[in-house]
């Protein structure tokens, strides 16, 4: 299977479901991450351009960490425009060319403006990819993508239809999660957010749920055709 997962930063991905596409990428799943925008706003000290090379590294560092791909669409932070005919058009090449069967991406009402503007992009994206009369570089694809929901940070107002047990798969996610140096620093400093260990307090919760130490849930989208049959690990 192609699994593509997208976030609007660089570790929202690695924070929400990072235990799950390790998971995929150990039954030979392919799996291509991508954050819409490149983080350039998320610190005190470091300026914008600076972070925005920080961040894309640190991104790419930890998709490498599960042996997952990795791409942005670098959008500046809180720039993010999902009704932007290019963008939507970059997005839906995006779609096109990786041809995933399943796509990952946050929640409709998720709390950060660039989680909720990219879930809505990646919709419209999903909708769009399908059409052959909307051309970009790669052909629109012949059926379309299984859609689920990750986790929101925190778990707050999020019922998962779906759990993935990523006990064997925790400690890659804390190594990936880990590689976001510069996040670590600023969510401990701005929020007093320790993100490595909420992710652990919400992957217990969430596996004291469905019977496991360690899980990560997830929602099938109400907007997309469901399979009959599972297709997260």
């Amino acid at each position: 299977m192609k699994i593509l997962a997208i976030g609007a930063h660089p570790d929202d991905v690695e924070i929400c479901c990072f235990g799950t596409l390790a998971r995929c990428v150990e039954r030979g799943d392919s799996v291509v991450v991508c954050s819409v925008t490149n983080g350039n706003q998320g610190h005190f000290g470091i300026g914008p351009e600076q972070l925005r090379m920080i961040r894309m590294a640190e991104g790419a560092k930890a998709s490498q960490t599960i042996g997952a791909s990795y791409c942005t669409l670098d959008v500046d932070d809180m720039t993010l425009d999902q009704t932007d005919k290019s963008l939507r058009l970059r997005m839906t090449e995006l779609i096109r060319s990786v041809r995933p069967d399943v796509i990952i991406t946050h929640d409709v009402d998720d709390y950060h403006p660039d989680h909720v503007a990219t879930e809505e992009l990646v919709f419209y994206c999903m909708v769009q990819a399908n059409l052959a009369h909307i051309k970009t570089e790669s052909p629109a694809l012949d059926a379309p993508c299984v859609l689920y929901h990750m986790d929101k940070v925190g778990g707050g107002l999020f019922i998962p239809t779906e759990f993935v047990d990523i006990t064997s798969t925790f400690e890659k996610k804390g190594e990936a999660l880990a590689c976001h140096v510069s996040q670590i620093e600023y969510l401990r400093k701005s929020s007093g957010l320790h993100i490595l260990h909420g992710m652990e307090v919400l992957a217990e919760y969430r596996g004291m749920q469905c019977g496991c130490r360690y899980a990560e849930g997830f929602r099938a989208s109400d907007k997309r055709p469901v399979p009959a049959f599972r297709v997260l690990p």
